[in-house]
């Protein structure tokens, strides 16, 4: 009985001393000198099943003590660590029938917040070096260098979680720079040994590389084989000597800077010891500046005329449509010979380089193909069909405040001829309208536009003498309906007695928020000084624009007709100017400085026997007000006292009169919520002195 007595006494003190100045020790501290007080209750060597129990209360109630330590979730800080940490060794060392006596709940949370928070850390850091990475991306440096940076981003961006991907915040710049590279070396895989062809003697290799790619690409060489190339041309190895082959090392650059570097084998095969040429056809109408495809004739050959052996065979390049290559020509003279539409004819064939060309001749001046030389042949046809007439294009109406895009659309896309058969045909239109040359129009006026050359049918061509193959164009901006705008300028709110003189703002204009051109004129009457009447105002949405001083700011700006108003924005709800309607507007503007109190007037005494006239004159015309930078301020007051109030009075007596109205200075505002603008007046009719008993006597 004595040792339950002095167990039980054990454990009231491990109870009663539990944190003991926990209050000024750290929460380690804390959880440490629980962890000690828990250990020490599980030491008690008195068994007795109800001193168990007891005992294992006391450890529960101590650990959940212990457990309050640990921050809730939405607190937990990495300097919480040691403490979780305490705290969960301590409940793994309980038994199981004590730790059925916990909720660990907030332990488990604040365990599960630990880890998040250093997730969330870890996945910053993680991110942080991708955005490194992508920051050193320049299209200046090599194309090697380039070609790394990309990828290595791109590889460490494709090995972070959703949540890393999201923390990195230039990864649009590593899409683009992507997608960049990615095109150019898809421009640089149709560079192909296959694609560029037989090497001849003079053949200029960035001319032939540059064929296969986009216009928006330079080549530049940067290593070839010993004797391949010299001054950009093809050397070919002499007749007997070895095929000379190596790797071309090539630098494509677009025109936004994306380079890539490609590499290929190329093979220049030794000149063969037979005396062969090679020509070149190009195919034309009208003109040499009118390519064709020379698709157009048929059964083109040429024919030799010293063995009248007929050749036909030969490549039309992708990007030369007009063009038709033959190659391993036997060196001699040629006849040229092909069938032509019906409708065509043949108007002159040119041969040789340009600048030096001469008419073709099957008889005098025909075709020579030259031993290892590209002789140039250039057919110009010419239809039976000739054009006879443009059409006009109708004038085009649009609103003088279209937008430069829609003006684009409006623009016709076609246009009608007449060929000299009478036949009617529609020719596409383009049109080279430049945005600064459209914000210079005159709006509203008249423009006439030209049209770029369009091309004829392929069935019809020019007339002699030649037409300018365009088309013009009478832009019509017509004058647009027209408004008018009033707008009233208060203080505080839209009472009549807070209108104020509209000189309070300055600067005030309408911005059409779509031609962006400012209206500015306006009168104020001179009876209505808070006023600003505007006039002849295109019809439009618009926003609107003033300066205030620097003690006064907007408080809100109403639009519409009285009861109707609806609040500006100058986005969602602006200023809309309607044909045949005024549009109301109702700026209200406040102060910073705001009334703080209304100083009380004294007390009036006047004779009881004072007139009406001189009652009103007797009456304070002023007083002042306190604002809130503690400025005294004079406004003046009014009394609305009728004649047959004033017989109503008691006099002699006293009677309380309120002022009407009064009005702020304009650079104080009422406060929040807004005073009463009045003030009080005790007015005391005095009695007349009575006379003293001796002037009594001598009266």
């Amino acid at each position: 009985m004595k040792k339950l007595v002095v167990a039980i006494v054990l454990v009231i003190s491990l109870l009663s001393n539990s944190f003991v100045g926990a209050a000024y020790a750290s929460p380690l501290e804390t959880v440490e000198k629980a962890q000690i007080q828990i250990e020490n209750a599980k030491k008690t060597s008195i068994k007795s099943p109800f001193l168990s129990s007891i005992i294992d209360q006391t450890v529960a109630k101590l650990f959940m003590a212990m457990l309050y330590v640990v921050p809730p979730a939405s607190k937990v800080k990495e300097s919480d660590e040691k403490v979780i940490k305490v705290v969960r060794a301590t409940y793994e060392k309980l038994t199981a029938k004590q730790k059925k006596l916990v909720d660990i709940t907030r332990l488990v949370d604040a365990e599960n917040a630990l880890i998040a928070l250093k997730a969330a850390k870890e996945d910053k850091k993680i991110a942080a070096k991708v955005v490194e990475l992508i920051d050193q991306i320049n299209k200046e440096s090599s194309a090697k260098q380039y070609k790394q940076a990309v990828t290595v981003a791109l590889t460490e961006y494709n090995k972070l979680t959703d949540k890393q991907k999201a923390l990195v915040t230039n990864s649009a710049k590593l899409t683009k720079e992507a997608a960049d590279l990615k095109a150019a070396e898809q421009e640089a895989a149709k560079i192909t040994p296959s694609a560029i062809g037989e090497l001849v003697e003079g053949d200029i290799l960035v001319n032939k590389i540059s064929a296969l790619i986009g216009e928006d690409y330079t080549v530049t060489l940067l290593s070839t084989p010993e004797g391949m190339v010299v001054d950009g041309k093809i050397v070919q190895p002499e007749i007997g000597q070895a095929d000379k082959s190596g790797t071309v090392v090539m630098l494509l650059t677009r025109t936004d800077g994306t380079k890539v570097e490609h590499s290929i084998e190329l093979t220049v095969k030794a000149k063969v010891n037979l005396d062969k040429g090679l020509s070149q056809i190009s195919l034309f109408k009208d003109s040499t500046s009118s390519k064709i495809d020379f698709t157009t004739i048929s059964n083109f050959a040429l024919k030799n005329k010293e063995t009248n052996k007929v050749y036909n065979v030969g490549t039309t390049p992708n990007n030369q449509k007009n063009v038709y290559q033959m190659k391993d020509l036997p060196t001699g003279t040629y006849t040229i010979e092909f069938n032509a539409p019906d409708v065509f004819q043949v108007h002159s064939i040119q041969l040789g380089d340009s600048y030096k060309e001469t008419i073709y001749d099957p008889a005098s001046n025909p075709l020579v193909i030259t031993k290892d030389k590209t002789t140039y042949v250039k057919i110009i046809l010419k239809s039976e069909i000739t054009l006879q007439e443009i059409k006009p294009l109708e004038n085009l109406t649009v609103p003088y405040d279209i937008s430069y895009d829609d003006f684009v659309a409006a623009l016709p896309k076609q246009g009608k001829i007449v060929d000299s058969r009478g036949q009617e045909h529609t020719v596409p239109l383009k049109w080279d309208v430049r945005p600064f040359q459209f914000e210079n129009y005159t709006k509203p006026g008249t423009r006439t536009l030209s049209s770029e050359f369009f091309n004829l049918p392929l069935e019809v061509s020019n007339s002699t003498p030649a037409q300018r193959l365009e088309m013009t164009i009478q832009v019509i901006f017509p004058e647009p309906e027209k408004s008018n705008s009033h707008i009233s300028l208060y203080k505080d709110s839209t009472s009549s007695m807070n209108k104020i003189d509209f000189t309070n703002i300055s600067n005030f204009s309408l911005k059409n928020k779509k031609t962006n051109k400012v209206y500015q004129v306006g009168t104020t009457p001179s009876n209505q000084k808070h006023v600003y009447q505007m006039k002849d105002i295109p019809e439009g949405s618009y926003t609107i624009h003033f300066d205030t001083s620097d003690s006064m700011s907007v408080s809100h700006i109403e639009l519409g007709e009285a009861y109707k108003e609806t609040i500006y924005n100058a986005d969602t709800n602006p200023l809309v100017i309607t044909k045949g309607k005024t549009a109301y507007v109702k700026i209200v503007v406040s102060s910073e400085v705001t009334l703080e109190t209304i100083s009380p007037l004294e007390t009036l005494t006047v004779p009881a026997d004072i007139t009406y006239d001189d009652f009103l004159a007797q009456l304070p015309k002023q007083t002042t007000i306190i604002d809130s930078d503690g400025e005294v301020h004079t406004v003046a007051i009014t009394w609305d006292v009728r004649p047959f109030q004033f017989t109503s009075y008691k006099k002699p007596g006293t009677v309380s009169l309120t002022s009407q109205f009064f009005k702020l200075p304009i650079e104080v505002s009422n406060s929040t919520p807004a005073q009463r603008l009045e003030v009080g007046l005790q007015v005391v009719f005095a009695a007349p002195d009575a006379p003293d008993a001796v002037e009594e006597e001598e009266l």
